[in-house]
């Protein structure tokens, strides 16, 4: 794929500046769900990296196979 971006189809590289097609989705995505993306900290004096919750409801040391002592 990064070759196609920067390359012709006979394989000489480009001289000039080639748009990303899948960026503009990403940033009108973004907009979208931004107000649905949050981190909560709380009050900032405890973050625990195994037992708080991420990217889900789960927190990820429920989502993992791990050591016991984690």
């Amino acid at each position: 794929m990064i070759y196609a971006k920067f390359h012709t189809n006979s394989g000489e590289r480009i001289k000039y500046h080639k748009s990303s097609s899948v960026w503009p989705g990403i940033k009108f995505a973004e907009t979208i769900n931004k107000p649905f993306i949050e981190w909560i900290i709380g009050n900032g004096k405890k973050i625990d990296f195994w037992r708080d919750s991420w990217a889900t409801c789960t927190p990820l040391r429920e989502q993992i196979d791990h050591p016991n002592h984690l």
